[in-house]
């Protein structure tokens, strides 16, 4: 066996069939990969299409409720008989040649994949933010997406798997280990997936974005001296502070009917939004306001994560 697909999966009946339809299809002789589904709990349909595709595909599914992400992956690794594991979520849609594409970008040690691509029905927010932000990047990379990775099974182990304490980020955290072992972190458009699960919705954004940062902090202070992700929490602590500031001064201001300070403060919370969307929409001026936009969501979503306050266990939900 070459391959083994490890497909973590939580009440994902709206994408699962076709996730596992494009395994369906896949070039790769069937004898050289195996398709292991380890559902969360699902309360769903997510179990019975699984099992309708059993007969077509080498498949096992096993369910694990309540457990972590890194978790749900790890067991499906530790069941795998593949050299390679490639990790892929439910919601992500490959192409036919992603398997053989995979094998012959094989690294001898690292971690290789893509980042996604948004689906062509997606909305300005995830197309812009996709444009910008989260466009797919060719060569060495600092992380993989864990909905789109692949690694040999050797080199997983001598990691020992993703961090079950991680929920959210893990990829990232895992990446971080990788690289410190001296493993490559490579990017390869071939082998970017669809992903269909994307936020539709600035409310989506925002949960989204505060689910991946529930963590950021935990992993920045568990990696120093490591200063890898310091721009990031720097910025989102800045935006925190600056929003109370502006909340504080303009109830201030409602008593003492003197406004000044509360326009200085959303200036100064509105500032590096801005910022970011000028630089990196300087050719495409028309895109710097829905960029703006969507900067300021998630910096407020990535402030909001720090405080721990009412987390977010899952976006989508």
């Amino acid at each position: 066996m070459k391959v083994t697909v490890v497909i973590p999966a939580f009440n994902e009946e709206r994408y699962i069939g076709a996730c596992l339809a494009c395994l369906e299809a896949q070039t790769l002789s069937r004898d050289q990969f195996e398709v292991i589904v380890v559902d969360n709990g699902s309360t769903d349909n997510t179990l019975s299409i699984v099992g309708s595709f059993k007969g077509s595909l080498p498949l096992r599914s096993i369910s694990m409720p309540k457990i972590s992400v890194s978790a749900v992956r790890n067991l499906g690794a530790s069941l795998a008989t593949g050299e390679i594991l490639a990790f892929l979520d439910a919601d992500c849609m490959t192409s036919r040649d992603w398997l053989s594409n995979a094998i012959e970008l094989e690294q001898s040690r690292g971690v290789w994949g893509a980042h996604y691509l948004v689906p062509a029905d997606a909305n300005w927010i995830s197309k812009i933010w996709f444009t910008y932000q989260a466009k797919e990047y060719e060569g060495p990379v600092s992380f993989i997406p864990s909905s789109n990775m692949f690694i040999r099974r050797a080199d997983f182990n001598a990691l020992k798997g993703f961090n079950e304490s991680v929920q959210t980020s893990e990829d990232v955290e895992f990446c971080a280990r990788a690289h410190e072992a001296g493993m490559a972190i490579v990017a390869f458009r071939s082998l970017a997936v669809v992903h269909e699960g994307i936020p539709r919705n600035l409310l989506q954004f925002y949960r989204q974005n505060r689910w991946h940062g529930e963590q950021l902090l935990r992993l920045f202070i568990q990696n120093l001296p490591s200063t890898r992700n310091f721009p990031l929490i720097a910025i989102s602590f800045y935006t925190l502070f600056m929003f109370w500031v502006t909340v504080v001064t303009l109830i201030a201001a409602c008593v003492l009917r003197y406004w000044i300070l509360p326009i200085y403060a959303a200036v100064l919370l509105v500032l590096p939004p801005l910022l970011l969307a000028f630089r990196k929409a300087a050719k495409s001026r028309p895109a710097i306001g829905p960029l703006a936009i969507l900067y300021a969501v998630y910096l407020l979503a990535r402030a909001a994560a720090l405080t721990h306050v009412a987390p977010v266990k899952s976006w989508k939900q």
